[in-house]
């Protein structure tokens, strides 16, 4: 069974994905489908242990290094620039 993708920046986002996890179109694809098909299938009280657990390790984290928390979001570009991805999604 084929699938057309007709939609410039879906294609571009499953290549970026591919290229970066080394992962053909097809794997790319079928991973991050299974990925969304897997958060669905949380519970709601599943999501909310993750999202407080996520919670208390940042928390944590803030408390070991001195950081105060900011309500500034971070952009792509700074976020790919702290993990040291350049333009291919490499570092």
């Amino acid at each position: 069974m084929a699938l057309n993708i007709k939609d410039p920046e879906t294609e571009k986002a499953v290549r970026q994905l591919a290229r970066r996890r080394g992962l053909s179109l097809t794997e790319a694809v079928r991973l991050a489908v299974r990925s969304e098909l897997d958060k669905d299938e949380l519970s709601e009280e599943e999501k909310a242990r993750r999202v407080a657990e996520g919670r208390r390790r940042l928390e944590a984290l803030y408390k070991k290094y001195g950081i105060e928390p900011t309500d500034h979001s971070m952009t792509k570009q700074e976020m790919d620039d702290a993990i040291g991805y350049d333009e291919n999604g490499m570092r």
